[in-house]
């Protein structure tokens, strides 16, 4: 009968201890930025007024938009909600420019957030995963940029826990990025263009005599209107692409 010594029960013992050890650590990680959030000032910081202030006091700056992208990156690595950064950059940074630095901010994050889980509870998932879920993983694995493609314009599928959860699926990095940068980009323009078009209605101010406010108010919620119809349409674009597939395939 063969004995086991200590080294190798050791070496036995760390190999089923660690990935457990790293999937606590990415919990936590995930959670923090959302318990941060709720339960400690962070959240009054994070408010609209707040944030609009602080970001309006800078942006005469030219490092503004990189503290915008850091923060936006950071916040979204930590799982923090982040639709009021997005809203925040269309009231100071406008259209073009807002839309740029949440991109690049949040294609930051995402991809920052995917590697920790990765690393951290990829090991773990792997050797667990059965029957259905084993059967997603390598259909991630084989189509993963159309699959995460679909996923990313879809608004209503929380942004940061797919980050982690690509992280822990099969899902090729390329195929996560690529699906990312291209998903999160028609949502993302109409939700700073919203923003813009909110702020439009507030800057209809007192020194505007009657019919020119009426009119830019009415301007701006003619672009909020289309703003919403464009975030459906695109909501259902993947429900639209899979029934057109089906009778093609018919």
């Amino acid at each position: 009968m063969r004995q086991v010594d200590n080294g190798e029960a050791t070496g036995q013992v760390d190999g089923r201890t660690r990935p457990v050890a790293r999937l606590v650590i990415l919990l936590a990680v995930a959670f923090s930025g959302f318990l941060a959030y709720s339960f400690t000032p962070l959240g009054e910081y994070l408010q609209p007024l707040a944030m609009e202030g602080f970001f309006e006091s800078i942006k005469g700056f030219w490092w503004a938009p990189l503290v915008f992208i850091g923060l936006y990156a950071v916040l979204t690595t930590l799982g923090v909600p982040m639709v009021v950064m997005t809203f925040v950059a269309g009231f100071t940074f406008g259209v073009m420019y807002g839309t740029l630095y949440v991109l690049i901010g949040a294609n930051l994050g995402a991809n920052l957030a995917f590697d920790l889980a990765r690393y951290l509870g990829r090991d773990f998932i792997s050797r667990h995963i059965r029957g259905p879920i084993n059967r997603i993983d390598r259909q991630l694995r084989n189509q993963g940029f159309l699959r995460m493609l679909q996923l990313r314009l879809i608004p209503v599928i929380p942004f940061n826990l797919l980050n982690f959860a690509a992280g822990l699926s099969g899902i090729r990095k390329l195929h996560y990025l690529l699906g990312t940068a291209i998903g999160i980009t028609p949502a993302t323009f109409i939700y700073v263009y919203t923003a813009a078009s909110l702020m439009q209605v507030y800057m209809a101010g007192a020194e505007l005599d009657e019919l020119a406010r009426t009119a830019l108010r009415s301007s701006a919620l003619t672009n909020l209107g289309i703003a919403l119809a464009l975030l459906v349409t695109i909501s259902l674009t993947p429900v639209i692409y899979r029934k057109l597939r089906g009778k093609t395939q018919q």
